[in-house]
């Protein structure tokens, strides 16, 4: 999926925004031009990500865990508590995302000696072997939506958003 060329779509939030603008004089409605872009945009990136995981039986939620594992380096473990925090799940998430990649083989729940009670979550060879490939996809597939932005704008867009999730999610 490339980037949109057609203009009807920025037209269609101007002319949203000049209704607003007419029927709530006393109302600030700039913000339109930046949030339903943002909101298309974003409908666009996750039905985009959808197509790309379904071609490997994937979801959102067990690219992240895949992705999480992996990124923690070898020996490409973390216990289930690791494991929330840095998907931002609660246990019970994590609980259920585990067990479904369990049952295909990618992950596996580990105890170590001497001390059984940690139980650790680990990648899988084939759960590593599918993770790179679907990542390789995940990166081409999500390229193609930038296509139409130059290499600084880019850099700009990427410096924005970051400073204004910075300044929103806390």
């Amino acid at each position: 999926m490339s980037v949109a060329r057609d203009d009807s779509r920025s037209d269609h939030t101007e002319e949203i925004l000049s209704a607003w603008s007419r029927e709530r004089p006393d109302v600030d409605v700039s913000s339109i031009s930046i949030i339903t872009p943002l909101w298309r945009l974003g409908r666009a990136v996750v039905l985009n990500r959808e197509r790309t995981l379904a071609a490997f039986d994937l979801d959102h939620s067990g690219l992240d865990v895949l992705a999480t594992l992996r990124r923690s380096g070898a020996p490409y473990r973390l216990t289930s508590t690791e494991l929330s925090l840095r998907c931002e799940v609660t246990l019970g998430a994590t609980t259920q995302r585990v067990a479904r990649l369990e049952a295909r083989g990618l992950i596996e729940r580990i105890r170590e000696e001497p001390d059984r009670r940690t139980v650790f979550v680990r990648l899988t060879m084939e759960g590593q072997e599918l993770l790179d490939e679907v990542f390789g996809e995940v990166m081409r597939s999500d390229e193609t939506m930038l296509d139409g932005l130059s290499d600084n704008d880019r850099a700009t867009l990427s410096r924005l958003l970051r400073r204004w999730e910075r300044a929103v999610v806390r």
